[in-house]
């Protein structure tokens, strides 16, 4: 009885709980494709590919289902406890509260997978990486993000230490790696530079016949610092009031991005909404 009673040890580093999810995130993973070959066509899971299909990837596997599925509730769990009060009781249930509001569709794609509809075939799997960050020392684990500068941000940065642990092919062969924000800055910084030194682009990156494209976007870091570089342009040319027109009219028309995985996106989301 004092086994079963007994608390799984709370983990205490970025790394340790990175490994802990990883490991119910292929559980869950391989638990939703058993469930899928085992429902009828007309099934929650199969409606759910099909929304994925209609709406995402047309040609979406049911293994790159799963994936994805797996992915995204282990990684909104974990953006659901970093905002979370710290002691504060946490399930399933109150991550669906929790993530950010900054980021909608998140939290929409949160709720659909795992809120309160949950197949039971997976919910009671769900709830074991929930309970995992219940019980982790989450002041420990968020204290090393910030070191380096003090902009990291653990919801964004956490992702390349998780898909690590997850699946270390696909994180190479999507190029899944963080780029610290000071190389960042100074890549975009440079590139306004030769816009406006070579390019007769006097406002750089500002400039409204600039394009910009990143094409393996990941948690849009390079994105995140562009639109800063912009918001910096546009301040110091006194039009600071002028800013929401400019995101709307002359930003965002010219802003593109692409990713292929799912977490990664809601992540990316989430980083440039918070510019905004």
């Amino acid at each position: 009885m004092g086994f079963l009673s007994r608390k799984a040890e709370a983990v205490g580093t970025p790394k340790e709980l990175a490994l802990r999810m990883a490991r119910l995130a292929h559980m869950i993973r391989n638990l939703i494709i058993a469930a899928f070959q085992k429902e009828l066509e007309g099934g929650g899971l199969h409606a759910q590919l099909s929304a994925f299909r209609d709406n995402l990837i047309p040609d979406l596997s049911v293994e790159q289902f799963a994936d994805m599925y797996a992915q995204t509730i282990a990684y909104g769990l974990f953006a659901a406890r970093c905002t979370s009060e710290p002691g504060s009781d946490f399930t399933r249930f109150d991550a669906a509260k929790n993530l950010p509001k900054t980021n909608p569709f998140l939290r929409k794609l949160f709720q659909y997978i795992a809120g309160y509809d949950l197949d039971d075939r997976i919910a009671w799997l769900v709830d074991d990486p929930a309970q995992v960050l219940a019980q982790a020392d989450m002041e420990a684990i968020l204290k090393d993000f910030g070191k380096r500068t003090a902009k990291e941000d653990p919801v964004v940065h956490f992702y390349e230490t998780f898909l690590t642990a997850y699946d270390p092919r696909v994180r190479e062969m999507r190029g899944v790696y963080y780029t610290p924000e000071p190389v960042v800055s100074y890549i975009v910084r440079s590139i306004d530079h030769l816009l406006k030194a070579r390019f007769n682009r006097p406002q750089g990156l500002a400039d409204s016949n600039t394009l910009v494209l990143d094409p393996a976007v990941g948690t849009a870091t390079f994105l995140y610092m562009v639109i800063n570089e912009m918001h910096d342009a546009v301040v110091t040319q006194g039009q600071k009031g002028l800013w929401n027109d400019y995101v709307a009219e002359k930003l965002l028309p010219r802003l593109f991005g692409f990713e292929l995985l799912m977490a990664p996106y809601a992540v990316a989301l989430y980083n440039i909404i918070i510019v905004f």
